[in-house]
């Protein structure tokens, strides 16, 4: 059986961070912390301002990870504020509904607190109770030490690399593809 959320955990910083499924309240929360995100560093596919979805878009968004049983859209809070989200989509295709693609956002001034490394455990412990997820993947730029080293440290590989994949500020990034086997 996948994990239950919500989850409480106390972090390094003494902090308690709440790891909950996102909800259809969290809907204009979930705009702002992004387009904020964005605008922290230039290692997202988006800057600040760039995500455009519209409330109407991002409630139906939801709405689709909520039903979708491969699929996960999960929130971190600390103090009732959302600093980090992360999850796994998948295709309702019957070819591919078995492979994962990750994300995660943390905010800047939560950087280092383990945060990272709780979302992805409990990103992955759902991916393998799931039964339905047999690989996750991602998408990370070459140049973001950081997080390649937080995908390795759980078992991810490299798996291509991807040239020009991201032009920010007129200047761009190579990616590469990493992937992790959950079965």
């Amino acid at each position: 059986m996948p994990p239950i959320f919500p989850k409480e955990m106390t972090l390094k910083s003494g902090e308690t961070l709440l790891i909950r499924s996102a909800e259809k309240r969290d809907t204009q929360a979930l705009l702002d912390y992004l387009n904020t995100v964005g605008g922290e560093t230039n290692f997202l596919t988006f800057g600040a301002g760039d995500f455009n979805l519209t409330v109407k878009e991002e409630i139906q968004y939801i709405e689709s990870q909520k039903k979708a049983s491969n699929c996960l859209l999960l929130v971190a809070e600390i103090e009732g504020k959302i600093i980090a989200v992360s999850g796994i989509h998948a295709s309702d295709k019957p070819r591919q509904k078995h492979i994962g693609e990750f994300g995660i956002t943390v905010r800047k001034e939560h950087w280092g607190k383990g945060i990272g490394s709780n979302l992805m455990q409990n990103i992955l412990d759902w991916a393998k109770a799931s039964g339905i997820i047999r690989k996750v993947y991602l998408k990370v730029l070459t140049n973001n030490e950081v997080a390649i080293a937080l995908y390795k440290r759980f078992g991810f590989e490299e798996e291509g690399l991807l040239k020009r994949d991201s032009c920010v500020n007129g200047e761009f990034y190579d990616s590469y593809t990493m992937g992790l086997l959950v079965d």
